[in-house]
């Protein structure tokens, strides 16, 4: 693993332990977002906050495990999807879409460089 791909990986799990913890903490700002902007339920933040802090997590014990780190990112670019079509379907527009993608873009790239590699049996 190269340290360009390792850089990327410790500033994505900074990031989604920071978001899970913001979400399943009931931060005022994250729960107004979900409930009055989005439409979703306090559970429904709960869950997702849940699953960024184990993602988040993963990516830190990925740095010595690359399939954890493989199966957390590629959570993080679901999420991710997820998370521009919500911005986009709640009619706030691209603009507010634009650092999921850039998460997601990181993500994938984390993915990409941690794929299990298939050994050749010539």
């Amino acid at each position: 693993m190269t340290w360009t791909t390792r850089i990327i990986q410790i500033l994505l799990a900074a990031a989604y332990v920071m978001f899970g913890i913001l979400k399943l903490s009931a931060h005022d700002l994250q729960l107004q977002v979900f409930t009055s902007t989005y439409g979703y339920s306090v559970g429904f933040m709960y869950i997702v906050g849940a699953v960024e802090l184990v993602a988040g997590l993963g990516l830190i014990i990925g740095l010595w495990h690359p399939r954890i780190a493989f199966l957390s990112a590629g959570v993080i670019a679901m999420i991710m999807a997820s998370a521009m079509l919500t911005h986009i379907r709640s009619h706030e527009g691209m603009r507010t879409a634009v650092l999921p993608l850039i998460f997601l873009v990181m993500a994938v790239f984390i993915v990409m460089r941690s794929a299990p590699r298939r050994e050749r049996g010539w």
